[in-house]
């Protein structure tokens, strides 16, 4: 742990030990909120619809019960440009539902999904999203550089789209070439931590979230309808000590910006253990949920080709 984490602890637990923060919660709404966490995408092995995959909680307000009823339940309604196209009455509130996954044919690039959350004693939640448009085409080179392995890819921005893409480095271990719908497994770059603090760098992306998979995010901003040219490095060459075959692809995801945007606000509350006792500004959440909280977010997803990692040793 560095030597800032120490100090930031410290003063947490001086502020704590010399002061009481007090809250007032008279006038608070009592009624308890969904938060969503849900997003949808389209996927070019699964070409006649898109992938839905959403987890749904009920979260109880600091000025009402605690607990809710163990039979209560939640329908969450599905709609394509306004159209119902699914309805799932059989959610639990009581517990931590787990995944909501289904596939929605004849989904396509442009196509708004809008999804509602409804059950008595909840304001109904709602949330919408657009498909984006097909990912543009990544080159990638890979080279051994001492003990390093480098990755240089690049792809060109659409200039008359607000943009922002979700990396994924992922690898597979096989005896054979691995067919173009293998996914694989993703793995981590290391870019160190941060000077002021104890939080991993990111490098030269926008955000970093792990949902299965580590992503790594970008909003256009700084290259919008050019190319960028991108190097990462995989220290240690961790990859090659597999005595097997080992490839490597690149996921690109153009994905809704709302996304990038949530997960660098739960990054940022997350990191801000002042804003508590307030030692320190207060870190507001981003939603595009209205009624709620969360986030629902849309994708569209490419892949490079593999290519053989052994070959380098």
């Amino acid at each position: 742990m560095r030597k800032s984490s120490f100090i930031i602890i410290a003063i947490f637990c001086l502020a704590l030990s010399a002061c009481e923060v007090e809250f007032d919660i008279k006038g608070l709404d009592s009624e308890p909120l969904f938060l969503m966490d849900g997003h949808v995408r389209k996927d070019p092995f699964s070409p006649g619809g898109c992938s839905f995959q959403m987890y749904l909680y009920g979260v109880p307000s600091a000025a009402g019960d605690r607990e809710f009823d163990k039979d209560a339940r939640c329908s969450l309604k599905v709609y394509k440009n306004s159209e119902l196209i699914d309805t799932k009455d059989y959610i639990t509130i009581s517990t931590f539902y787990g995944l909501i996954a289904d596939f929605y044919e004849g989904v396509c690039p442009g196509d708004e999904i809008t999804i509602t959350a409804e059950s008595a004693g909840f304001p109904a939640a709602l949330s919408r999203t657009v498909i984006p448009q097909e990912p543009p085409a990544v080159d990638v080179s890979y080279s051994l550089e001492g003990n390093d392995l480098k990755i240089r890819f690049s792809f060109e921005d659409n200039a008359a789209t607000d943009d922002a893409y979700a990396i994924c480095f992922r690898k597979i271990f096989s005896n054979r070439p691995p067919d173009d719908s293998q996914i694989g497994t993703s793995f981590d770059l290391s870019f160190g931590e941060l000077s002021e603090s104890s939080f991993l760098d990111i490098g030269p992306f926008d955000v970093s979230w792990e949902d299965g998979d580590r992503y790594y995010g970008i909003f256009d901003d700084t290259f919008n309808g050019r190319r960028k040219d991108f190097e990462v490095t995989v220290p240690g060459v961790g990859l090659l000590s597999y005595e097997g075959n080992v490839y490597a692809r690149i996921e690109i995801q153009r994905i809704s910006p709302e996304r990038l945007r949530y997960e660098i606000a739960c990054n940022d509350k997350g990191s801000n253990v002042l804003g508590f006792i307030g030692l320190s500004p207060v870190t507001f959440a981003y939603t595009n949920v209205s009624g709620g909280s969360g986030v629902f977010s849309s994708g569209n997803v490419g892949y490079s080709d593999w290519v053989e990692l052994s070959l380098m040793k």
